[in-house]
């Protein structure tokens, strides 16, 4: 007989319910055994004390009222006695009917009969005070009715006693009764246990037998391993999903050794290079719907490759910029490009690098997205700037002092000593230049790290250059260089970070100053060219040599010549134009001069073509 699956668990579930259920009904007949021992502690017994308690305070307040009406025989007094009289009876009747305990009988018709003994020498003690007088009635009270008030209320406490007697062997009585109770309840629960788990490890082994087998099979299976038929016998679901497994395999094995399963299979083998590759990436076709993701993608954006497949990729990431990058290179065609971008709060940085898809007739079927994870890489430039600015701070520090000491040593006494003044100016100059070059460091670790430090306004480019010229007055009249300045009226603003395109003209106007002998020319211009400004600083200085025109804007490159420098000037300016969308050029002839020019847009965010040499 076939027995499915959904019958065995129900076997298995039905026995633990078994299980839990009589464990449960036992708890329950020993929780009312001692529930019904409780209430039977807690009824008759606590009534009894409860009724004695209430007739020691009638007999109690009884006996003021007699004492109290030897003093003052008043007529309030005997109605408050006949009135507790009535209470006293109340409670007396309903112990008379509570009797639960053996001897508590006899004891109550004591309790009566001493009541009555009291009531009557009451009556007499009052005939007395009413008759004789106080005195009289106080002897009374001393000789007679008090040895009977006394009696009474012993007698009284007696039912009190006994009852108290009785609680506390009951108690005992149900510790014994819950402590067999917890007994029975935890034997059954251990025996129950163990059996449920001896049955449920054996059912469960013989239900997932199969299962494992056919999990080792499937495993095989996608090794590539086909040809190992799954041995199970089994008379549920698992049998016959055994027995589809081996169809299927018999026939993926044919098909493997086809022409086509041999393509499938390379094709296979790419899917699982670029499934096994640990940074993003990301196929899409040309409308933008994704082919394919492989697991570091899906890890990164969250997302599974069955739910988003043939669906936009905004669908999937929305992250706009990320689609602005594709479109623009999908649009373009541009074959490849790359772009820094960051993720999840800028915490993830990647290196986007995009190439498009053609066929054989180099039409375009698509694009990959390859993101290059450059984290920890943006974290070492980072180390490394910390260091240049640690390094260039504590140097800056010394050399600062060693400046000032030179400058108060230049306006002493001892400055009248040739040889001293030499050898102070020689300390200035050096330091001077050694500061600069400390500057100059701090500028491009500065650059270098973070692309976003441009504190942009809408400027007029006549007052930079005129911010400019003023820094270099005194050293252009020095040298009696001629200065040329031909701006254009009417030149639009544009959008700069003041102080740096401040720095990077004086960086230039710095150097044909240098490197203009005395009684040069230096012309500064200024005109419109398309949607950019162009600016000019031209020099008769002794230009550049051809050899040395395409790397003057390297670091730490400087030419042979008798001027010396940091060969970081021109690499810093080069980077603060291009951090503007700008660019910067130079032309020049060895013994004739040189002219540097710098291009900014005047619309925020244009980009110059390319093509422009420098």
């Amino acid at each position: 007989m076939k027995k499915s699956l959904r019958y065995k668990f129900f076997n298995l579930f039905f026995m633990l319910i078994l299980v839990n259920a009589i464990i449960g009904v036992t708890s329950l007949i020993n929780l009312r055994n001692i529930r019904t021992s409780v209430d039977t502690l807690m009824s008759h017994n606590y009534e009894s004390i409860n009724a004695s308690n209430k007739m020691l305070e009638a007999i109690e307040s009884q006996n003021l009222d007699i004492i109290t009406y030897i003093d003052y025989p008043e007529k309030d007094t005997l109605e408050n006695f006949y009135k507790t009289n009535d209470n006293f009876y109340k409670y007396y009747n309903f112990q008379l009917n509570n009797v639960t305990e053996q001897g508590e009988f006899d004891v109550n018709k004591k309790i009566g009969d001493n009541y009555i003994a009291f009531l009557n020498a009451f009556t007499h003690l009052v005939e007395v005070r009413e008759s004789k007088g106080k005195e009289s009635a106080l002897s009374i009270y001393v000789n007679e009715l008090h040895p009977i008030y006394l009696q009474l209320r012993n007698t009284v406490k007696t039912i009190s006693t006994i009852n108290e007697k009785a609680m506390l062997e009951k108690r005992d009585a149900i510790k014994n009764t819950v402590q067999y109770s917890t007994n029975i309840i935890f034997l059954l629960c251990t025996s129950l246990t163990l059996l449920s788990l001896i049955l449920s490890i054996r059912y469960i082994n013989k239900f997932l037998k199969p299962i494992y087998l056919l999990h080792n099979n499937i495993i095989k299976a996608k090794e590539g391993n086909f040809d190992n038929i799954a041995q199970i016998t089994s008379n549920d679901e698992i049998g016959t999903l055994a027995e589809e497994f081996n169809k299927m395999s018999e026939k993926i094995s044919e098909f493997q050794h086809s022409t086509l399963g041999k393509l499938m299979d390379e094709k296979n083998k790419s899917l699982a290079i670029v499934k096994s590759i640990s940074d993003p990436v990301i196929v899409l076709d040309i409308n933008y719907r994704i082919m394919l993701l492989n697991d570091a993608c899906e890890d990164f954006f969250e997302i599974k490759q069955h739910e988003v497949i043939n669906r936009h990729i905004l669908e999937a990431i929305p992250n706009g910029n990320l689609f602005d990058f594709i479109s623009t290179i999908m649009d373009n065609s541009v074959e490849k490009d790359n772009k820094i971008m960051s993720f999840k709060n800028d915490s993830i940085t990647f290196n986007i690098n995009l190439s498009l898809i053609r066929d054989n007739k180099e039409v375009i079927n698509g694009i990959i997205v390859y993101l290059q994870n450059i984290t920890e890489i943006k974290k070492i430039e980072k180390l490394k700037h910390d260091f240049v600015s640690s390094l260039s701070h504590e140097i800056k520090t010394p050399l600062t002092s060693i400046m000032m000491g030179a400058s108060l040593l230049e306006d002493s006494s001892l400055m009248e000593n040739k040889n001293y003044n030499k050898i102070i100016s020689t300390i200035s100059e050096d330091s001077v230049k050694l500061l600069n070059l400390i500057n100059n460091f701090l500028r491009i670790a500065q650059i270098e790290s973070d692309k976003a430090i441009l504190t942009i306004n809408e400027w007029h480019i006549s007052y930079a250059i005129e911010r400019s010229i003023e820094d270099f007055t005194t050293l252009i009249e020095k040298k009696n260089i001629t200065l040329l300045v031909n701006i254009e009226e009417k030149l639009p603003k544009i959008f700069i970070d003041l102080e740096k395109i401040c720095w990077v003209l004086n960086n230039l106007l710095s150097n044909s100053i240098k490197y203009t002998k005395t009684n040069g020319t230096i012309q500064i211009l200024a005109h419109k060219y398309g949607n950019n400004i162009e600016i000019s600083i031209k020099d008769n200085g002794i230009g550049i040599s051809s050899e040395n025109i395409s790397k003057i804007f390297n670091k730490f490159f400087r030419a042979n010549n008798e001027e010396e420098g940091t060969g970081l000037g021109l690499a810093l300016s080069k980077q603060i134009v291009e951090l503007h969308n700008g660019q910067i050029y130079c032309e020049s002839e060895y013994g004739i001069g040189s002219t540097f020019t710098v291009l900014l847009p005047i619309n925020r965010g244009d980009k110059f073509e390319k093509g422009i040499s420098c």
